[in-house]
């Protein structure tokens, strides 16, 4: 179980174990949970919360109760400016694996590669749909082509 301390209503110290030793108190870690209160060492409980589409963490609350403190994610909407950031982002993974996908397809279109002429075209048609992939309208539901055989 977790931990945190409490002074004048505020949380004062990240979730941790009780301390063996506190405020020259040996042993402290010993102590029943009504003894630790009245220190201001309260139990520590973390309550997620669900966070919809277009929606971000923006820190975190605590509430002190008589017997722990809860703590809870405070959520706000996305501004335009992180949209426009995470659709960035992830275009420019989109890209890079991608890449990746057409070099180690390279290899199909030399011109002394054992691939026979029909093989050769769906690897050519295969590298055209990588090539045309920020085509599509979002970066987070891409549809890959398949990869010849």
């Amino acid at each position: 179980m977790k931990y945190v301390y409490v002074e004048n209503g505020v949380v004062k110290s990240l979730p941790q174990d009780i301390p063996q030793n506190w405020n020259n108190i040996s042993n402290f870690n010993l102590f029943d949970d009504v003894t630790l209160k009245s220190y201001g060492w309260y139990s520590y409980k973390f309550v997620g919360t669900f966070i919809p589409d277009g929606y971000r963490v923006d820190g975190t609350e605590f509430t002190i109760t008589e017997d722990e403190v809860i703590e809870t994610q405070k959520i706000r909407l996305k501004t335009e400016q992180e949209i426009e950031d995470e659709n960035n982002s992830m275009w420019e993974a989109v890209r890079g694996r991608r890449n990746v996908e057409l070099l180690q397809s390279d290899w199909t279109q030399l011109p002394d590669s054992p691939l026979v002429l029909e093989k050769k075209d769906e690897w050519i048609a295969y590298r055209q749909a990588l090539r045309d992939i920020t085509l599509q309208t979002n970066p987070f539901v891409i549809v890959w082509p398949t990869k010849p055989n």
